[in-house]
């Protein structure tokens, strides 16, 4: 009897924690993208719009549905503005011009050395995964979404986020299983496993057959090094699939001040000492607000810093003589 009345007493806290969590999802006064509601059949998912501003005359603003997973691991449940600052510069073509600069050129020796839009790109904890929803719709070959394994809730959010952009942007059933894929992925843990997922995903043109020396042309990291304990495993599973040649590393990140300044930034110097990833590019983008997605009005902590890497015998590094 006692053993029935714990597992009735651990469904009414479940119960209580999802309804917690739609409470919360139905009040999102600290956050300026519009509330579209709960899917009924999808409890503890939330379903938001947010919209990218293109500062091209004549253009249309970019609007994409997200979801979020109350269940979601590490903070996966929020919107941070490391995604939403990556995918604006995804989208925005005078933007994007200010994160990639010379890499968009073309180099006499080399052609150019980063074509647009990537071919393969793989975004790590990737959470509300607007920067690799803004690739999707930017005409990326091939988009992977990854983040660690707690519960099918977040691979869920991530399906119907792919779902119902899908249908907004009239991208075929066919064509969006073609281009993209959800992997569950441990930073440092079973990497091999992932470099098939991304074999598999990619194909030679001669034959169409499987091409199992893929790798990834564009890398993300949005918001993933605040916490130092966890920079190898990163750095391990990044090193390990970027296309040593041309691919590039995005990562942004906040100050949060959960640990100091100089703990986050030792991942930089971590990727230059242990493997081989250079800073090639940087920008600083103030958000005089605050993390908007968490309600914080620090403007500090509401800064982004953006970072590209690249392998030390990239054309990239080999171009800047770092």
């Amino acid at each position: 009897m006692g053993n029935d009345d714990d597992e009735h007493d651990s469904i009414d806290e479940q119960d209580y924690q999802l309804q917690l969590a739609q409470d919360i999802f139905r009040n999102p006064e600290d956050d300026e993208d519009e509330w579209l509601g709960t899917e009924a059949e999808h409890d503890g998912i939330s379903e938001l719009q947010w919209t990218c501003p293109i500062n091209t005359t004549g253009a249309d603003d970019i609007s994409i549905i997200y979801h979020l997973a109350f269940l979601a691991p590490g903070h996966g449940d929020s919107l941070w503005n490391s995604s939403r600052c990556i995918a604006e510069h995804i989208l925005d073509p005078k933007r994007r011009a200010d994160l990639l600069g010379i890499l968009l050129l073309d180099n006499e020796q080399n052609g150019r050395k980063f074509s647009w839009p990537p071919k393969t790109c793989l975004e790590f904890g990737a959470g509300a995964a607007l920067p690799s929803l803004a690739l999707l719709m930017a005409g990326a070959q091939k988009v992977v979404f990854t983040d660690r394994y707690v519960n099918e809730q977040t691979f869920d959010a991530l399906k119907l986020s792919i779902e119902k952009n899908a249908l907004a942007w009239n991208i075929g059933e066919e064509e969006i299983s073609r281009r993209t894929a959800i992997a569950g992925h441990t930073w440092g843990e079973e990497i091999e496993i992932l470099l098939k997922d991304v074999a598999a995903s990619e194909t030679n043109d001669a034959d169409g057959s499987e091409n199992e020396d893929a790798l990834v042309d564009l890398l993300i990291a949005s918001d993933c090094i605040y916490n130092p304990t966890y920079h190898a495993a990163l750095l391990q599973s990044a090193s390990a699939l970027i296309e040593p040649s041309t691919g590039i590393f995005i990562v942004g990140y906040s100050l949060h001040g959960n640990v100091p300044t100089s703990h986050v930034e030792r991942f930089f110097t971590e990727a230059k000492q242990e493997y081989g990833l250079e800073v090639v590019l940087e920008l600083v983008v103030e958000y005089s607000e605050g993390q908007m997605g968490i309600g914080s009005v620090d403007e500090e902590r509401g800064n982004v810093y953006l970072k590209i890497l690249a392998c030390r015998d990239s054309v990239h590094c080999k171009d800047i003589n770092l």
